[in-house]
């Protein structure tokens, strides 16, 4: 667990310097932004969520048809109506956008 969060801080610079801004607040989800000139970091982090299948709210942060990957699970997840469901066995995420070839999607 501590591994999995201190790999996600160290590469992405939006947890440690970056903006915050609640989403939900039950359960919690928060997202992160960090920009220096052409640089942008976008995170999303859910909190104490159920085990099994669970539904996170990102809608105004990411839009619908962005591919995210949750870091915690690798599982990669589609944003449909401001939401991305998730069915993993862990109570955290760590949404970040997919990134396929040096590209972001």
């Amino acid at each position: 667990h501590w591994q999995k969060l201190g790999r996600f801080r160290n590469r992405h610079p939006a947890i440690g310097a970056g903006k915050h801004r609640r989403l939900s607040a039950s359960p919690y989800v928060f997202s992160r932004t960090y920009t220096d000139g052409d640089y942008r970091d976008k995170v999303v982090v859910g909190l104490d969520l159920p085990i099994g299948p669970k539904s996170l709210r990102v809608q105004g942060f990411f839009g619908d048809g962005t591919t995210l990957v949750d870091t915690y699970s690798g599982t990669e997840a589609v944003v449909k109506n401001g939401r991305v469901a998730l069915d993993t066995p862990f109570d955290t995420a760590l949404l970040r956008l997919l990134r396929r070839r040096g590209l972001v999607t």
